[in-house]
């Protein structure tokens, strides 16, 4: 009898730790990627130039589902309303493969928009835009991302040099009253 108490009590114990293996193990359909999505060619994102006049700058993240064939979908999650659609732009024009996949992957892409004050801020629409992609990495939710930095000077209103060597009247001195000259 107590043979058949241990050899009970053995096997509950057993299939208990079996039962509790398989809750743990992550099913095939949930939670394991199947394929992976990969950033092909970064479409080079555009510092809006009312943006820089305004000193605005900061992050905006957008979600990119890339399906099957190649197709994409892009939305923004957080960023600024003056540089959300620079980036929407960037990424809707980028190119992303979907390797293996069974379904639609999502990827990441967070756009990081930095205003230097270098020399004089006149001549800043002549100056480049620099633009930096760091490599890819995996984010809070597991889905791959890409860092972008868009580096720009900043704009401001400057008034045009004088280049006005002759003396102009007021229409009102064109023959109607006498104007002194200085």
């Amino acid at each position: 009898m107590c043979n058949v108490r241990k050899a009970l009590l053995v096997t509950v114990v057993s299939l208990s730790a079996f039962a509790c293996a398989q809750q743990t193990a992550p099913s095939p359909s949930s939670g394991v990627r199947k394929g992976n999505v990969v950033l092909v060619s970064l479409f080079k994102p555009v510092y809006p130039s009312l943006a820089r006049q305004a000193d605005i700058f900061g992050k905006v993240s957008v979600a990119v589902t890339v399906h099957q064939d190649g197709t994409i979908k892009a939305a923004i999650e957080s960023g600024h309303a003056m540089l959300r659609q620079a980036a929407l732009d960037s990424a809707r024009q980028s190119s992303f493969e979907c390797r293996m996949c069974a379904a639609p992957l999502s990827y990441s892409l967070v756009y990081t928009f930095k205003l230097t004050r270098e020399d004089d801020c006149c001549n800043a629409f002549s100056a480049p835009t620099e633009i930096t992609q760091e490599p890819e990495s995996i984010d809070n939710e597991g889905r791959p991302q890409t860092h972008i930095t868009v580096a720009s000077r900043h704009i401001c209103i400057c008034d045009p040099p004088s280049v006005m060597t002759k003396r102009v009247r007021s229409p009102k001195c064109l023959y109607l009253w006498k104007c002194s000259v200085k």
